[in-house]
């Protein structure tokens, strides 16, 4: 029995299977544009790169609590402007309601915008931003990083003493 062997054309097809296997390597590196498209590629530097892809979504989610506070405080401070403004015209309305040349009718319609602002007041005291009341009591920690690093942004309580005088109405302020 004489078996024929072709040991050349076996070392051939070999090496093509090699190349093309490393081709397909190639290609896939170059389609993902990363040099580690599988685990096998380079273990060492598949761990590197996971630590630091890991590093950089916490870094993102610092970022982004960063930003949601300052969008917190932002749209509060656009609130305690607003209401700095009520504050005022309501101080104005109640000095315009002393005026002894004016009637009955006008001191109503003072006192009919200085009612309206007070139930603007009662509202603001009451927005949230996200589900968390922008005037409280409370101190609001905003984490920084995974080891529970923070700093807090400090409360402003419409409902404390200062503002307690926003539940009378334009002829108490006398």
């Amino acid at each position: 029995v004489v078996i024929n062997s072709n040991n050349v054309a076996e070392k051939t097809a070999s090496n093509l299977s090699v190349s093309t296997s490393q081709l397909s390597s190639s290609l896939n590196r170059l389609s993902t544009g990363s040099k580690l498209s599988k685990p096998s590629d380079d273990a060492a530097g598949l761990a590197v790169t996971s630590r630091f892809e890991s590093q950089f979504r916490r870094l993102n989610s610092s970022f982004e609590n960063i930003a949601n506070a300052m969008s917190f405080t932002q749209t509060q401070d656009g609130y305690l402007k607003t209401i700095n403004t009520a504050l005022t015209r309501m101080g104005e309305l109640s000095l315009l309601a002393q005026d002894a040349t004016l009637s009955d009718s006008d001191r109503d319609l003072y006192d009919k915008e200085f009612q309206q602002l007070k139930d603007f007041m009662a509202r603001a005291k009451t927005k949230q931003f996200n589900g968390v009341d922008l005037f409280s009591s409370n101190n609001i920690e905003v984490s920084i990083d995974s080891s529970r690093s923070a700093f807090v942004i400090p409360p402003v309580d419409l409902n404390s003493e200062p503002f307690s005088f926003v539940d009378g109405n334009a002829d108490d302020e006398d």
